[in-house]
């Protein structure tokens, strides 16, 4: 099973990617400049909240720096963060620390200036050592560099828009989720409409292998009427899956196990859909 995946992947030509390490700047994103709120001022978060000041006068948010964290930097603090769609709570934390520092992108920009190219090449710079973008970085936000945000958007469960906002910038830096390894890594790399159709698919099709392949004794239905009923099934059986205490398979090598209850549904494909009437009777 193994075998055949990479296989596949080597078909796809979709690399495995190696581990970025991020630039002494891209980690004092998070570690250099703590979690900055008012009443929190000691000395050494000083330079910290000097910089966070500078950036906000720097925007027209902030107009007098004073050196402390007082209610008019959180004032300037929130009002950063509805212009940006932050939270709301006066709290600089990564979120907000990434949104300071690393510009908004998306393929949609005209206009590019010098900042933007900058942030533009360090973008494809994560995503090409981490295998998501296959071209050199050029700074420019071409199809392809959407291309790879959208995948890696989904590898790590963020809104696949393309668009490298705050959140997705915290991700890029370090932020990050651990990878749910039971599924091939071409799963991530597909959209999650062509990832439910693929699973509706593999339903069915364990359901139509209990269907006909059932040791119960009886007449096989036609191929429409069994289509039919394993569409159905698919509807109702998921939720009857979750009330029930069967523990699915979480190995890598073993990822179709997580299926086995549709055989058994195929299997009992009439008693299930005689209860069915039932209820609704």
């Amino acid at each position: 099973m193994n075998r055949a995946l990479r296989s596949l992947t080597l078909l796809l030509g979709l690399k495995q990617p190696k581990p970025y390490f991020p630039e002494e700047k891209q980690i004092c994103v998070f570690n250099k400049r703590p979690i900055l709120y008012r009443g929190f001022t000691p000395n050494s978060v000083q330079e910290s909240i000097d910089e966070l000041q500078a950036h906000l006068q720097s925007q027209g948010i902030l107009v007098n720096t004073s050196g402390r964290f007082d209610l008019e930097t959180e004032v300037a603090v929130i009002e950063f963060q509805k212009k940006n769609n932050l939270q709301v709570d006066g709290i600089v934390g990564p979120l907000s620390w990434a949104c300071l520092f690393y510009p908004k992108l998306c393929r949609s920009q005209k206009e590019m200036s010098s900042q933007l190219e900058d942030a533009v090449k360090e973008l494809q710079t994560i995503l090409y050592e981490e295998g998501f973008l296959k071209k050199q970085p050029d700074a420019c936000f071409c199809r392809q560099t959407e291309i790879a945000v959208k995948r890696f958007q989904r590898m790590y469960g963020l809104k696949d828009d393309g668009m490298v906002g705050a959140a997705t910038w915290a991700v890029l830096l370090g932020m990050r989720q651990k990878i749910d390894r039971g599924f091939p890594r071409i799963v991530y790399f597909l959209s999650p409409q062509s990832w439910f159709m693929w699973e509706q698919f593999l339903m069915i099709c364990f359901i139509l292998l209990g269907i006909y392949y059932s040791p119960i004794p009886g007449d096989e239905p036609k191929i429409s009427t069994a289509l039919a009923t394993a569409y159905g099934l698919t509807c109702i059986v998921p939720f009857l899956l979750e009330c029930l205490p069967i523990k699915q398979s979480k190995q890598p090598s073993l990822p179709l196990l997580r299926y086995a209850p549709y055989v058994l549904t195929g299997i009992f494909w009439k008693p299930i859909i005689n209860f069915l009437g039932t209820l609704f009777n």
